[in-house]
């Protein structure tokens, strides 16, 4: 079973009612956090992971007897990421004014909005 944030949007003349935003680890920040940041709007973030990525390829480069270090410092920050990257979402959905309404369990997206708009009846 799968758990979902539910957000409210803030504009009642909005089409987007609600958001599911699913908890938990995101394999596709795993292996590309930058364009799930840019896909996101995760703006602070792709910047930083822009910074970051092109300073591994300096130091991957210049120092070329540490690339098993510095595979590491590649890889223990994209683990570190792909657990959090759902906290980024949630942190800049509620900064956009979108309120937390609820969390719902649900074996996929559709059966989480089934059980939500029924309990909301």
């Amino acid at each position: 079973m799968k758990f979902y944030n539910v957000f409210q949007n803030p504009n009642v003349l909005s089409d987007d009612d609600h958001i599911f935003l699913k908890e938990g680890f995101s394999l596709f920040a795993l292996f590309f956090p930058l364009f799930f940041s840019i896909y996101n709007g995760l703006w602070k973030t792709s910047i930083f992971l822009l910074v970051y990525f092109l300073l591994l390829i300096f130091l991957y480069n210049y120092y070329k007897t540490l690339n098993p270090i510095i595979f590491l410092i590649i890889l223990i920050p994209h683990i570190i990421f792909a657990f959090e990257a759902r906290e980024f979402i949630k942190n800049n959905l509620i900064k956009k004014g979108w309120r937390k309404v609820g969390l719902i369990r649900g074996s996929n997206l559709e059966e989480a909005e089934i059980k939500f708009y029924d309990l909301k009846k």
